[in-house]
């Protein structure tokens, strides 16, 4: 069984579903899952693009936080502004301060997803060992 990831935003319509899925296209002996802090009805569009864009899939709904084991991951990654994360109770949290792209130009969401990959191949690296 595959060690996972959670990655947690605001809605889990954005930066954590980027993150989930560049982070899933990349690593070998780890899983990626997302989640976000309040209720949200679907995935961004422009999310979905940029993704299919790139070969990569957005998963189907957002899911909330509340609804996920934080027992059952090795390690939670916040990709929220810092005042709006709230403190996840879990041993391992890494924190992104990352910019919220919804409802801001397409050029803003290209810049979130190519901070988020680079973090996340980092991180890859980190976990897989090279």
């Amino acid at each position: 069984m595959s060690k996972k990831v959670l990655f947690v935003c605001i809605r889990n319509t954005a930066r954590s579903v980027m993150a989930e899925a560049i982070f899933n296209s990349f690593a070998k002996s780890w899983t990626a899952e997302s989640a976000g802090i309040e209720k949200a009805e679907k995935i961004d569009e422009k999310v979905k693009k940029i993704l299919e864009r790139r070969g990569l899939k957005a998963k189907n709904r957002p899911r909330l936080l509340k609804e996920v084991d934080l027992n059952d991951y090795e390690l939670v990654v916040t990709v929220c502004e810092e005042s709006s994360c709230v403190v996840i109770p879990h041993g391992r949290v890494l924190r992104w301060y990352i910019e919220d792209p919804v409802g801001k130009s397409e050029d803003v969401y290209e810049k979130v997803f190519e901070e988020i990959e680079k973090r996340v191949r980092r991180l890859v690296l980190e976990l897989d060992g090279s």
